[in-house]
């Protein structure tokens, strides 16, 4: 009589022995399974792949496969995990009988039993896979209750502090930042009062696949496991509160790459949501805080980021505010600074100065980078990283980027004329290219310096290629066009796929100093990091400059290693015009001459 636990229920029946097969099949059949016969490994494998059984009759000694082998690679393959395994076979010795269990059996009879037993051994392996089963979809299932949201199945508040607590472990450990964001969708209780409860809740689940569409990589962002890579994690999206998202994203190089992210949010929310045939608008608040500086743990963490929410909301919904303590008196200043920041260009107060990139192995200057300083009347040098934000946020840098283009190329002319043939490196911000001017812009600069395009190189950060990918790449291309060299900057701080080095036409690397900080010895084992940006280089064909060399460790490191150039403290800080020639010439005459031993 049929076993109601196997009725439907499936098995696989491996055996090279014809007679052996059909009394295995004929007992099975009589006992209620559905039974699929193959005559070797390779074919059982097939047939694994094609019927997924609930339990395998696997022999052992088969031509080609043999049975240990296919066992190994079913327990490999997807669906292979859990599957009860019998072998059979006629070896009686206990290291068969050992292998079969090495390879992952679940239990092993000899070759001959009585077929009705065998049957009887498979209802019972079959039933106890069937018991595991239900168990394990049970705790799968309190599992997502506990810690996903019924609605959006986003990952809960509960889930996300676990997580966080890995991933705050994570950016400790490396100096690096996670970034945590409260996203409150504005006015969200007077939009669902014109909505019934099933759009309202639509507009819900829309509003969580949005969001999770903007991310670096959807689908591992509500992964069941965090998984703590050697480069990045994902982000990681949850909703927190009926109208409240919450986001972490690891591996921000600063506050700036965090207002980046929350601002693409806030652009991906911004095009109407259909719901019941009607258009509905949608802004969000985002607060923003940011770990070490804001919190050392997830709680406080989130508790920061929340407050900054209300506080943007304070101001006017649809921002995006940063978590300070001193917030208000951190906004006057920057108000002031930025009142200050218009005047600048037209008063003249920006100056460029050069720091030179050095070929690592003679330490001749190749090329200088123009870096932008402001010097305001009354503060004093006031610090890049202090007032370029400023100028991305307002748009300012547009034209302050078109001023230092001009004077860096009318620069490369004069020395071209002097007879001083480096090569200038020009930082591009990625607001540059939002309105796709950027290749004109540098062109007619270019031509009116009269300088030719094999003399300039623009540098641009992993940031700037997130942001308008499509428009950034178009306007690359046209550069490349042109005749110059693209830099990818501060290369591994950011959080770009890899996929961007083969998408964009990149000519050089720049190894960022936090990496080159890391090394202690010559003879390498302690920045590894270093070693794989430069592996990736040259396999890719790329050159190499590695930023912030301040020991003659760190540059010997460096060119043990074929690194291209080297930049840092150790040879020069950027200096203004007239400075940097004094100094190349005591370096030519002096210092140079001592560090390659040069007679």
């Amino acid at each position: 009589m049929n076993d109601p636990a196997c009725d439907k229920a499936a098995v696989l029946v491996v055996d090279d022995d014809p007679g052996a097969r059909l009394l295995a099949q004929s007992a099975l059949e009589f006992a209620g399974f559905r039974v699929v016969c193959a005559p070797d490994g390779a074919a059982g494998l097939a047939a694994f792949r094609a019927s997924s059984p609930d339990c395998i009759v696997l022999d052992v000694i088969m031509p080609g496969m043999n049975g240990f082998d296919m066992c190994d690679q079913v327990r490999a393959a997807p669906g292979g995990a859990h599957v009860p395994i019998l072998m059979m076979t006629s070896l009686d010795d206990m290291d068969s009988v050992s292998r079969a269990y090495t390879a992952g059996a679940t239990d092993f009879v000899s070759k001959g039993v009585n077929p009705m037993l065998l049957a009887q051994r498979v209802k019972f392996l079959v039933r106890a896979k069937q018991t595991q089963d239900r168990l394990r979809t049970s705790e799968e299932r309190i599992r997502h209750l506990a810690y996903y949201d019924p609605l959006t199945h986003l990952p809960n508040r509960q889930r996300l502090i676990e997580v966080l607590g890995p991933l705050t472990a994570w950016a400790g450990a490396r100096d690096r930042r996670v970034a945590v964001m409260s996203i409150d969708i504005d006015n969200f209780s007077r939009i669902d009062d014109t909505l019934d409860q099933a759009d309202g809740d639509a507009l819900l689940v829309a509003i969580a696949s949005r969001l999770k569409h903007a991310l670096r990589d959807p689908e591992r962002a509500v992964a069941p496991e965090l998984q703590l890579e050697a480069v990045e994690p994902v982000d990681w999206l949850a909703r927190i509160g009926g109208n409240e998202f919450a986001l972490a994203v690891p591996g921000v190089p600063d506050v700036q790459a965090a207002l980046l992210v929350a601002r693409r949010i806030q652009s991906t929310l911004a095009r109407p949501f259909m719901v019941g045939g009607t258009e509905v608008p949608v802004t969000a608040t985002i607060g923003i805080g940011v770990y070490p500086e804001d919190g050392a743990d997830p709680q406080t963490l989130l508790k920061h980021a929340h407050a900054a929410m209300h506080h943007g909301k304070k101001n006017g919904r649809g921002s995006c505010e940063l978590f300070m303590q001193s917030i208000s008196k951190r906004a006057a200043h920057h108000l002031s600074l930025e009142a200050d920041l218009h005047k600048a260009l037209e008063r003249g107060e920006f100056q460029l100065h050069y720091q030179p990139r050095l070929r690592t192995q003679d330490l001749r200057v190749d090329a200088v980078e123009a870096l932008l300083r402001w010097k305001h009347p009354q503060r004093g040098m006031v610090p890049p990283d202090e007032f370029i934000p400023l100028a991305e946020q307002s748009g300012l840098i547009v034209d302050i980027g078109d001023w230092v283009m001009s004077e860096a190329c009318a620069q490369l002319a004069r020395w071209r004329r002097e007879g001083v043939h480096w090569n200038v490196a020009i930082n591009v911000s990625g607001v540059q290219f939002r309105d796709g001017t950027l290749p004109a812009r540098v062109s007619r600069a270019m031509s009116a310096a009269g300088v030719d395009a094999g003399g300039v190189e623009l540098e641009f950060t992993e940031g700037a290629l997130i942001e308008n990918s499509r428009r950034v790449s178009h306007a690359v291309s046209a550069l490349k066009e042109l005749g110059l060299a693209i830099a990818l900057d501060d290369f591994g701080t950011g959080y770009s796929s890899l996929s961007y080095l083969r998408r964009f036409p990149i000519d050089t690397l720049k190894i960022d100093r936090m990496f080159v900080r890391d090394i202690k010895s010559v003879h390498g084992g302690d920045a590894p990091l270093v070693d794989a940006i430069m592996a990736m280089a040259r396999s890719l064909s790329l050159d190499t400059v590695a930023e912030g060399v301040e020991t003659d460790v760190q540059w010997q490191y460096l060119r043990m290693r074929d690194a291209t150039q080297v930049q840092g403290f150790l040879f020069c800080r950027p200096l203004p015009v007239a400075e940097l020639l004094d100094w190349h010439a005591s370096w030519i005459r002096g210092r140079l001459p001592q560090l390659t031993g040069a007679a």
